[in-house]
């Protein structure tokens, strides 16, 4: 497993914004474990805190449920206004 690293206050906030505002976003991540490449549209649900780790948990677009480490998700999406 690759070792945590610490996410900027304002990407949980964006995330959450998008969980508020039921946004659907194209993310690009990796798994924790096996550092296998995703690509998909999530759904996002909520963000949460497990171990002292930040996973964004949503759905994909064919319903499968889906819990991403933020640090790991390679493409942030683009800020609000």
């Amino acid at each position: 497993m690759k070792p945590y690293q610490t996410v900027a206050p304002h990407v949980r906030e964006r995330l959450e914004i998008a969980v508020l505002t039921a946004e659907k976003l194209d993310l690009q991540w990796a798994d924790e474990v096996s550092d296998r490449a995703y690509i998909g549209c999530i759904q996002p649900e909520e963000v949460i805190e497990d171990a002292g780790r930040l996973y964004l948990v949503g759905q994909e677009a064919d319903g499968d449920k889906v819990r991403i480490r933020l640090d790991l998700i390679r493409n942030l999406p683009t800020p609000v206004k």
